[in-house]
């Protein structure tokens, strides 16, 4: 489909088509000032291949050979109907669109054209885990009635312009813990926080999904890395994301012990803490508060501009000073008689 700015848009159906345009997704991602790693490349090819959806539905629009517009979305069976959705659900705390802010209003009124264009072939829109910021929000398409809800919340902790060490970003209380997790290792021998590397990087893997469902066990559920399949995608995809410097996978070792790990991304001016785990024998030292106090550290000394707790509203991730930054669901429901009018009126 051609518009009159000179735009074009195409669907991607398969996975070799999509492959293809991997170089110009990067270069799309890179001048979307919201994007964060779940609507990198690399993280979302990976999840394709992984979890091989079986209708993905990714709208490309074009200008020239320039990538200006890329919606990464999907059609799946869920209680008979045929849901439309966005790809990396599961894995992936922010779904969302890219849209090249030079080209924002054109390339978004496409993607909701495209969509219609494809009536017959959904029943139900559900996008999910959008960001406040997300351009689906500001503008969804004026052919279907909208129900916008708050979904969740990811607590943010925003770090004081010019702050360089713990005591001027969180509070004293959460610092107190900090200096008290760390005194009372050092006095049986310390421990050693480490950064995975290339060398290193399946053995720490090991450790953060053993321990993060250790974690999780004491609650009596099987945890996010328990599923092989989620195993899996973070084997394949954390290799790329080291590579880029975004990954910054965190271990706590006592006499060459992991007692506790953390997956983090630092991309942009935000740090997100995706994932952590603790051995619980441990837990009288707090490995999980030494470790999370590592990650502000290295996020105050690279100048970041947040930290981003990612959803979920456990209450230790409101001790560092956090607040919510809720995110959103987009649906709308129609019947088969409007599915045939869009389809007339886009064609």
């Amino acid at each position: 489909m051609k518009a009159q700015s000179g735009l074009e848009s195409n669907v991607l159906r398969d996975y070799g088509s999509i492959e293809r345009i991997l170089p110009a997704w990067a270069e799309l991602w890179e001048c979307c000032g919201n994007s964060t790693t779940f609507q990198r490349p690399e993280w979302l090819s990976v999840w394709i291949a992984v979890f091989q959806p079986q209708q993905p539905f990714v709208i490309a629009i074009w200008r020239g050979s320039q990538l200006v517009g890329l919606a990464p979305l999907l059609i799946y069976e869920r209680d008979g109907q045929r849901v439309l959705a966005l790809m990396g659900g599961g894995v992936s705390d922010y779904l969302d669109v890219l849209i090249d802010p030079s080209f924002a209003d054109e390339s978004l009124s496409m993607i909701w054209e495209q969509i219609a264009r494809e009536a017959s072939n959904w029943d139900l829109i559900d996008l999910t885990d959008l960001p406040c910021a997300s351009a689906l929000l500001r503008r969804p398409a004026r052919f279907w009635p909208w129900v916008i809800e708050m979904q969740d919340a990811c607590p943010v902790l925003t770090l004081p312009a010019n702050a360089k060490t713990l005591t001027s970003a969180v509070p004293n209380r959460q610092l107190r813990n900090v200096r008290n997790a760390r005194n009372r290792l050092a006095k049986i021998g310390g421990g050693e926080i480490k950064l995975a590397s290339s060398e290193n990087l399946p053995a720490f893997l090991d450790a953060i999904m053993q321990l993060h469902g250790c974690r999780w066990a004491q609650d009596g559920l099987p945890g996010m890395m328990s599923h092989p399949a989620v195993q899996e995608f973070h084997r394949r995809v954390a290799p790329w994301l080291l590579k880029k410097g975004v990954l910054r996978l965190y271990g706590l070792l006592t006499e060459g012990r992991f007692i506790a790990a953390l997956y983090a991304l630092f991309e942009k001016e935000v740090a997100y803490y995706y994932l952590q785990g603790f051995d619980p024998q441990w837990k009288w030292f707090s490995p999980g508060t030494q470790i999370l106090g590592a990650v502000v550290e290295d996020a105050l000394r690279e100048g970041k501009r947040k930290i981003d707790f990612l959803r979920g509203r456990e209450s230790y991730k409101y001790q560092w000073g956090t607040h919510d930054e809720p995110t959103f669901r987009l649906t709308t429901r129609r019947s088969v008689q409007e599915q045939t009018e869009l389809s007339r009126i886009a064609a």
